[in-house]
């Protein structure tokens, strides 16, 4: 019994170990990003609402051409009737029908449908490769988070070494009767301090983890790669291409400008209506009490139609058509204001970011060093306990510090390509 137990356990155990494995496996950000915009729910309905755009288009195009139907009917009664060709009573009949219409005339509304629809198409891909790189920058919001994660918890655990070095020691000039048991209980105090501090960076990395691995589409927890967090922006265009490009390719502008030609187009269609219409119909008929039907006939037929009066339909259908248009006219300049400010805080960011970084780089080596000549001045008995545990965190605070600025660059660059809609190496300087 224990032999037969043993095997299922083993493997048990040995896919258990594998899916932790696989749950670990660290991604780069490019990785995360190509998994996150297939798996992206936002990322998959854009997708879904421009081809419900492409087919609207294919609609609009199906307009221009005849529509044509197939009809066939069998009847079969109780009261029989008189066939006059073979001079037989007979309860069947059959019947075919070949008919197709045409519109030939419509004021120019299925002109206006088709811009309309082809306007709706470039709203949607605009408003695709937006939430595409909306998609691009929550991730890359993720993956440095985690990615800071794993910095800050070695810099919390490199802060309990030195406060475990710095008790031993106060501990020690304690016993030799160099230190009071102050220093000892301030040391012992930091220690904790430390400790807590590495409980904290690690529910945020267990936390920031299992967020990456939901964002990619993971069921368990995803690891980022080492090193991950820029040190140095990319190259940027100056501010005045950017905005240029964003007045341009930006997709909020993109899809604004093309929802105006859509409200356009309604408003055109709406005053075809006050236009008559003309439509060309034709059938070929066949006809018979006996299979296959043999008696054929056709007809053509040129419809015109104008609706003389409809309870004011037309007149409301027109104002309401010209308010949206006005409507989609503001919001379209509104978007274009919009897509100016947003690129150029977002250009400022980076520059802000950048600079942070510079600062954070100085200052961790200036809180490195301070340490270090502190340690020596506090073995020398020439410094206190207070001023070693002060540049000890002061050492950690600028340790956080790196870390953070190096996380607010990479994701200014990210938020920057989000406003604009395509990567900064798209864009010549």
């Amino acid at each position: 019994m224990r032999q037969i137990l043993v095997v299922p356990i083993t493997f048990a155990l040995i896919f258990g170990l594998l899916g932790t494995a696989r749950a670990q496996e660290t991604i780069t950000l490019a990785e995360a990003v190509r998994m996150a915009l297939e798996r992206s729910p936002a990322a998959v309905s854009a997708r879904g609402d421009t081809r419900v755009a492409e087919a609207g288009v294919l609609e609009a195009r199906g307009a221009w051409l005849p529509s044509l139907n197939a009809n066939s009917t069998y009847a079969n009664s109780s009261n029989e009737r008189f066939d006059q060709s073979t001079g037989q009573l007979v309860s069947e009949s059959y019947t075919a029908q070949l008919q197709t219409s045409y519109e030939v005339f419509t004021g120019g509304r299925k002109l206006a449908q088709w811009q309309g629809a082809s306007a709706s198409l470039r709203a949607a891909e605009a408003r695709e490769r937006g939430q595409r790189f909306a998609t691009i920058l929550e991730t890359t919001q993720v993956f440095y988070e985690a990615a800071a994660a794993e910095e800050l918890l070695v810099a919390a655990r490199q802060r309990l070494e030195r406060a475990t070095r710095q008790q031993e020691f106060a501990e020690t000039r304690r016993l030799v009767g160099t230190a009071t048991r102050s220093d000892a209980l301030r040391a012992e105090l930091e220690k904790a301090d430390a400790e807590l501090a590495v409980l904290d960076a690690e529910s945020q990395l267990r936390t920031a983890r299992l967020a990456l691995g939901r964002q990619v589409g993971r069921s368990g927890a995803a690891r980022p790669a080492a090193g991950a967090l820029p040190e140095e922006p990319p190259a940027i265009p100056a501010v005045e291409v950017l905005v240029a490009r964003a007045e341009d390719n930006a997709p909020e502008a993109v899809a604004a400008r093309a929802e105006l030609d859509r409200a356009r187009s309604e408003k055109r269609e709406a005053w075809s209506q006050f236009v008559p219409s003309l439509r060309l119909t034709g059938s070929y008929d066949w006809f018979s009490f006996r299979w296959p039907p043999d008696e054929e006939s056709w007809s053509l037929r040129l419809i015109a139609s104008l609706p003389l009066y409809n309870g004011f339909v037309r007149e409301a259908t027109v104002a309401r058509a010209e308010a949206d248009r006005r409507t989609a006219e503001a919001e379209a300049r509104d978007a274009v204001l919009a897509a100016r400010a947003a690129v150029e805080d977002a250009a400022g960011q980076i520059d802000t970011a950048a600079r942070r970084v510079q600062i954070a780089s100085r200052a961790l080596e200036l809180a490195r060093e301070d340490l270090r000549v502190i340690e020596e001045r506090y073995q020398l008995g020439a410094a206190t306990i207070l001023d070693l545990q002060t540049s000890q965190v002061a050492l950690a605070d600028a340790e956080v510090g790196w870390v953070r600025a190096r996380q607010d660059l990479g994701v200014a660059v990210a938020a920057l390509e989000a406003q604009l809609g395509e990567p900064l190496a798209g864009i010549g300087t």
